[in-house]
């Protein structure tokens, strides 16, 4: 059957007053945008880009050439800036950040930490995101294409869901540079982003792998001093 649309319904179609527009949740003003990305949220993406080059270029070179000043003996946990924690695997090397409750003597712990093991390295990284992990993890895929993927930088793979030993859910993906592979997880804790690279060689030993995980699922939330 053929519906006819009579010239007074074409009236009152083009007469009707036209529906706003709704954005949904992930849309953001072109005032905020630079390059397409969300401004507010490209700080933290830049932070991690310039963690995962210096470990894929310049710490294992270092690594190779001095020997461990400090080393992870079983039971230690390091701690970051939010009350964020975790373990390290034990005989890494630690490079920079601090074990929990050595609080430094200006009363905060450092934005980041870091262990080594041979050319593979590990680093912690927090800092203030209004966001949750997917966001998070989308703005790092986002400005890593965007500012170094003609240097080989970009996040590979879909975002898979990860799950600490105490429960806090985040998203992790696959990274891939020109010189090195690995992972990028990103978590928010209580307001708090946090930020996990681990890269290493293309080619990596299973147990390796297990260690990276292992140290991924200890990530923690210290709620309060004495917890």
């Amino acid at each position: 059957m053929v519906t006819v649309t009579t010239g007074t319904q074409i009236d009152e179609a083009r007469d009707a007053p036209a529906r706003p527009f709704e954005p949904d949740d992930r849309w953001v003003p072109v005032d905020r945008r630079w390059f397409g990305l969300d401004r507010a949220t490209i700080a933290p993406a830049l932070v991690v880009l310039a963690v995962a080059s210096v470990m894929a270029l310049i710490l294992p070179a270092i690594d190779r050439a001095v020997p461990y000043e400090d080393t992870v003996a079983a039971g230690d946990v390091l701690e970051v800036n939010g009350d964020v924690t975790f373990s390290p695997a034990t005989g890494w090397g630690i490079t920079s950040g601090v074990r929990a409750g050595d609080r430094p003597v200006s009363g905060d712990y450092p934005d980041t930490a870091t262990v080594v093991d041979g050319d593979v390295v590990f680093t912690v990284h927090t800092g203030e995101f209004d966001g949750d992990a997917e966001a998070l993890l989308a703005q790092i895929a986002d400005t890593t294409d965007a500012l170094h993927g003609a240097q080989g930088f970009h996040v590979t793979g879909s975002p898979e869901t990860i799950v600490t030993d105490t429960g806090d859910r985040g998203v992790i993906a696959g990274f891939s540079g020109t010189h090195s592979d690995g992972v990028i997880a990103a978590f928010v804790l209580d307001g708090r982003g946090v930020e996990v690279v681990a890269t290493g060689p293309a080619e990596v030993s299973g147990d390796t792998t297990v260690t990276i995980a292992r140290m991924i699922t200890s990530i923690g939330h210290r709620t309060g001093e004495g917890s």
